[in-house]
């Protein structure tokens, strides 16, 4: 992190992350080059001394934004989603669409959804970010589109392709000086991306990428350039460079941030001028072990390597912290305010868009059934009414007007006229039209969706409440056993939960002769009949012991509302959390005691007609895991957060880890949000009905809030988990 004279260069820079320890014939080069962004500042310094002038102030500005930082409570808001306006420049020789450096549509557009997660604190290996390092992850609120509009406002994919006869592009002064010029978009409106297949020095030197920094240089070079295969998440793809992060990583140049060592190796410096990513030697690759110290004031926890600004591989990387956010956003709001207030470019005035069919879908199971389509406002101007045609088979064409009102980026489930079908096979297409008075919106490629399903009588669902004992064991009526090996499975057993009984049901993880290897069984329930019940709740008892602290295994509870062809998981736990008795070495059986009876709010699935539940068993080779007593009924007292607020009912609280959020039959929101203490949004649903159910046990015990949004209105309530 030290901030070394010019002239001795930067240490080398890897974009996206190879391990010089495993090099392979995907890149065989020395460790070099391979975010070419110092390297590119450094040689600009030396060209310009008026260019050396400018990122000394700039470095001054990022001193005063992390003086800011922190001296600042660090309280974190939800910072307001900031759209930022991408056109890619896919640079090719005359190869076809899809072949070589002239990459398809579909690769260029995956690395969208990439830096969307990477920006918005989404990416799913943060998960593995030490616990240290937790209430540092930072959410950036930048979402990244291809513009619809080109400089000139006629409509664009932003993806636009320029052939020049040159094959590969060899330096970054060749780059900046003859192909940017030439094909810059307004970099006052435009985040412009550059896709080039890179040979001569760039490619000697393993630069995977480069970018500039926040408007100081020349105006014609600002943007990110990257190697054809680093772009995206699919297609033709560097091997270990899928996930897209490579733009991530120069997307935070872009706006402002250096490496997590700063300008050059040391210790001691003011490094990359963030408050809160610890002091950093240099660099590191491949995907280190916690903790990896290489600066002694920066222990116990050392070097923050899973930071996107660092070159450990991309699976080791998962964060930007909140200094990083904070000087992120002060960027934006300073050098890049253009960019920022160019969103526009983003959107077209009017769009509605048909995002999916919610039902039918897979298999339902009924032969009646209420059409539920997700509709999205991907335009600027409030929907306030649709005009929907929808059709079964290909049969006549049905008309269905809508009215409400869904704001700019927000969705909302339309109920359409109830159907009723043949058992069997069908089609359902949807369309809409007419949106806001008007003949069509301003795009049509997204006004269509369809969707084939299977409908299915089968059994009137069974009434509620439900208690079941197994004293005559299993087949119960309706109910099933899963046993996809036919092999040792769940079975009755004739002593019952807390002694209070004379049968359950186990299953033997214990007496495999070798590793079972993870294998499922499952008992499946009948479906019963919530289509009147308020406040549902699902009851059962559990007895289980570890083998030991290795050898454990799970228990999953899910629901389907579609006979079985589709499971959502409600519950889960596993090995010590699991466990109601110290670890066994024999076969297990539960002593009265050693029985816990878990609960599971379903107010979510309240108003469904047929509603069944699989209890799934994975193998760890632990122990027996026993199963008694599974009880549906209709008889929760809703916990009311405030009673001056009672419109909206959340239960329980405390929570152990399931938390069911009750709405009103009529009230204005449209999102429902879990935040952390943090106000980092942790799990968040569209609301499609009145009531919503989140699980919440992989969250670590604290404070949390439950926000609810509509388009003019924000409310809060805490809530407690305590596991």
């Amino acid at each position: 992190m030290k901030q070394t004279p010019f002239a001795f260069g930067c240490r080398p820079v890897l974009l996206c992350f190879l391990s010089v320890m495993l090099l392979t014939p995907r890149l065989v080069i020395a460790q070099n080059e391979w975010c070419g962004t110092m390297h590119r500042t450094n040689q600009l310094i030396e060209q310009d001394l008026n260019y050396a002038t400018q990122f000394e102030d700039f470095k001054n500005h990022l001193r005063d934004l992390a003086d800011a930082y922190a001296v600042s409570n660090r309280e974190v808001q939800a910072n307001p989603i900031i759209y930022i306006p991408v056109v890619f420049h896919i640079v090719h020789n005359g190869d076809a669409i899809g072949t070589g450096e002239n990459i398809s549509d579909e690769q260029v557009i995956s690395q969208l959804p990439a830096l969307d997660r990477d920006f918005n604190g989404l990416d799913p290996d943060q998960v593995n970010v030490p616990q240290p390092f937790q209430a540092l992850v930072g959410n950036v609120g930048f979402k990244f589109c291809l513009a619809k509009f080109d400089p000139d406002g006629n409509p664009t994919t932003g993806i636009i392709r320029h052939q020049f006869a040159q094959t590969t592009w060899n330096t970054e002064t060749d780059i900046d000086q003859n192909l940017k010029p030439a094909t810059i978009w307004d970099r006052n409106r435009y985040l412009n991306i550059w896709s080039v297949r890179m040979g001569g020095d760039l490619a000697s030197n393993g630069v995977l990428a480069y970018s500039s920094f926040p408007f100081f240089g020349n105006a014609n070079a600002d943007g990110i350039v990257a190697r054809y295969n680093t772009v995206g998440t699919t297609g033709s793809i560097m091997a270990g460079f899928q996930k897209g992060k490579t733009l991530s990583h120069e997307a935070g140049h872009y706006f402002g941030l250096l490496h997590t060592w700063g300008t050059g190796p040391g210790c001691g410096d003011q490094g990359d001028f963030v408050a809160d990513t610890p002091d950093q030697d240099d660099l590191n690759f491949g995907c280190p072990a916690f903790p990896r110290v290489s600066c002694a004031n920066s222990a116990p926890n050392g070097d923050m390597f899973m930071n996107y600004m660092d070159y450990s591989d991309d699976d080791c990387r998962n964060m930007f912290t909140l200094g990083q956010t904070s000087n992120m956003r002060g960027i934006i709001d300073g050098f890049r305010t253009a960019l920022k207030t160019a969103s526009t470019q983003c959107f077209y005035n009017l769009d509605a868009s048909i995002v999916k069919a919610i039902v039918p879908k897979d298999t339902i199971c009924s032969l009646n059934f209420t059409p539920v389509v997700i509709l999205k406002n991907e335009g600027q101007t409030t929907l306030t009414s649709a005009t929907f045609y929808f059709q079964i088979d290909g049969g006549g064409v049905q008309v269905f007007n809508w009215s409400g009102s869904i704001a700019s980026q927000s969705e909302l489930g339309i109920f359409l006229p109830a159907q009723s079908v043949a058992a069997g096979a069908h089609t359902f297409d949807v369309s809409v039209g007419s949106v806001n008075s008007q003949a069509s919106d301003n795009f049509a490629g997204n006004n269509e969706a369809a969707t084939t399903f299977y409908a299915y009588a089968g059994s009137a669902a069974g009434s509620i409440p439900v208690s079941e004992g197994f004293e005559n064991g299993l087949p119960v009526a309706d109910w099933s056993i899963l046993n996809p090996n036919s092999d040792a499975t769940w079975e009755p057993e004739f002593y019952g939960a807390y002694g209070l009984s004379s049968a359950c049901m186990k299953i033997d993880n214990f007496s495999y002769l070798t590793n079972p290897n993870k294998k499922k069984d499952a008992i499946i329930t009948a479906a019963w009949d919530l289509s009147a019940a308020t406040n549902p709740e699902l009851k059962f008892d559990v007895a289980y012991a570890r083998r030991d602290s290795i050898k454990s295994d799970s228990l999953n509870v899910y629901y389907s509302l579609n006979c079985g062809s589709s499971w959502t998981k409600i519950w889960n736990q596993k090995g010590s959390e699991l466990a109601t008795a110290p670890n066994q070495t024999t076969l297990f059986t539960p002593s009265p005691s050693d029985w816990k009876t878990v609960t599971i709010p379903l107010s979510g699935l309240g108003g469904f007609s047929k509603v069944s539940f699989k209890f799934e068993n994975v193998t760890g080779w632990g122990n027996v895991l026993y199963l008694d007593n599974v009880n549906i009924t209709n008889s929760i007292a809703l916990a009311v957060n405030n009673p001056s607020e009672d419109v909206v009912n959340i239960y329980p609280n405390p929570a152990s880890g399931l938390i069911s959020v009750r709405l009103p039959f009529s009230h204005p929101y449209h999102t429902v949000s879990v935040l952390n203490y943090l106000g980092k949004v942790v799990a968040e649903q569209k609301v499609l009905g009145s009531a919503l159910i989140f699980d919440l046990h992989d969250n670590s015990n604290g404070v949390y809030f439950i926000q609810l949004k509509g388009n003019s209105t924000v409310r809060t309530q805490k809530i407690i988990i305590a596991h």
